[in-house]
């Protein structure tokens, strides 16, 4: 079955529906979200990309991350999707929206224009309460608000490629979470 998705002009407008794989043939403009967990302990669940993906396989990212499917709101998406690859529950009460960041990606013929919807939730969350969508995550950890800071910093290349989103969320991270 083919996951058909809602399709955008670039000003955000809905303007139609269309496949997922046609949407990263053709370029289409579509949303998607991003999740960052932060437990208890102020660190935050980051996971290894499984080797199957078509943009950044093998590289750590941030904790989740998905399309936003055909009709659904963003916050119901970060909903399923944390659910899904984390196998975490959450309540939409518990996510809060930070930004939108609009992210063009490429990796030869697929090309990924994606509206993000960037959340963050703090839950307490143990390795225990963490299970796995294993076709789309390899691992995961829990790291140190900062060290995921210094990576970014760095351009660290064993990590993600949301170079833009990640540098907007640095003095977020830091005002929230570091300055305690």
């Amino acid at each position: 079955m083919k996951e058909i998705l809602d399709i955008f002009d670039e000003s955000g407008e809905k303007i139609g529906e269309m496949s997922r794989e046609e949407i990263h043939k053709v370029g289409a403009w579509h949303k998607s979200v991003h999740i960052y967990l932060i437990n208890a302990k102020n660190q935050l669940l980051t996971q290894l990309r499984s080797k199957n993906k078509d943009i950044g396989p093998n590289v750590w990212d941030i904790s989740v991350g998905g399309h936003v499917d055909l009709g659904e709101d963003s916050l119901t998406s970060a909903q399923r999707e944390l659910k899904e690859e984390l196998g975490i529950e959450a309540e939409k009460g518990e996510f809060e929206f930070l930004f939108t960041q609009k992210e063009i990606l490429k990796n030869g013929n697929y090309v990924s224009k994606e509206f993000v919807d960037v959340y963050l939730i703090e839950k307490d969350v143990t390795e225990k309460d963490v299970k796995l969508q294993l076709f789309e995550v390899q691992k995961f950890e829990f790291v140190d608000i900062s060290t995921f800071i210094e990576k970014v910093r760095e351009k660290d290349k064993k990590f993600s490629f949301h170079t833009d989103e990640y540098f907007k969320m640095i003095p977020i991270l830091e005002e929230k979470f570091l300055k305690k």
